[in-house]
């Protein structure tokens, strides 16, 4: 069964916002599913609001009580603590259309942080809009992830009607395969 594949699984959402996709995989997989969410973003008014949103969820039974919630301003020192083998979901929403982003170093910082969490399958969900100026980055992040070892499932664009406003959105879905433990990694 799905949701309980989540059991224990990391979400790790990229330039988070106000926890909009933890809230998400909240709302798909249950409130007796408990996952770690972990929301990077530079913005502190994000972060917080973010976690006021957590607080608010879980006081309403929309989020499991042992679910981890945790936000930071840098993916590259938080401390994800003891290495896990569930899921990790990495999530990607429109943080490519920033012209100051550099893609090489948003990659290593993905790879980097999935080796810290731990050695389970890895899925890399990016969402942006589908403006060609908004997508300008995306083939060379493409590239650089299938050339870590992750595998592009899909890239589509899809006109989504659930708002006021119709809207084109551009999106993959990356994965990479359970990895092996290495003997070095007992020594930690």
């Amino acid at each position: 069964d799905y949701p309980q594949r989540m059991n224990n699984a990391t979400m790790l959402d990229i330039g988070c916002g106000p926890f909009t996709a933890g809230l998400a995989l909240a709302n798909v997989i249950g409130n007796e599913v408990a996952f770690r969410y972990v929301g990077v973003d530079t913005s502190e008014q994000m972060r917080t609001f973010g976690g006021e949103l957590a607080e608010a969820a879980r006081n309403e039974a929309g989020l499991s009580s042992e679910a981890q919630v945790y936000f930071t301003g840098s993916i590259d020192t938080f401390d994800f603590g003891q290495s896990r083998s569930g899921w990790t979901v990495v999530v990607l929403s429109y943080l490519l259309a920033s012209a100051s982003l550099d893609i090489e170093q948003l990659v290593h910082q993905i790879v980097n942080a999935c080796r810290r969490i731990g050695p389970g399958p890895v899925a890399v969900l990016y969402t942006n809009s589908a403006q060609a100026d908004r997508q300008k980055a995306f083939p060379e992040f493409q590239r650089r992830m299938v050339d870590t070892g992750f595998k592009c499932e899909v890239v589509d664009t899809e006109l989504l009607t659930d708002g006021e406003k119709p809207r084109k959105v551009h999106y993959a879905l990356f994965t990479r395969a359970p990895q092996p433990i290495l003997l070095t990694e007992f020594s930690r």
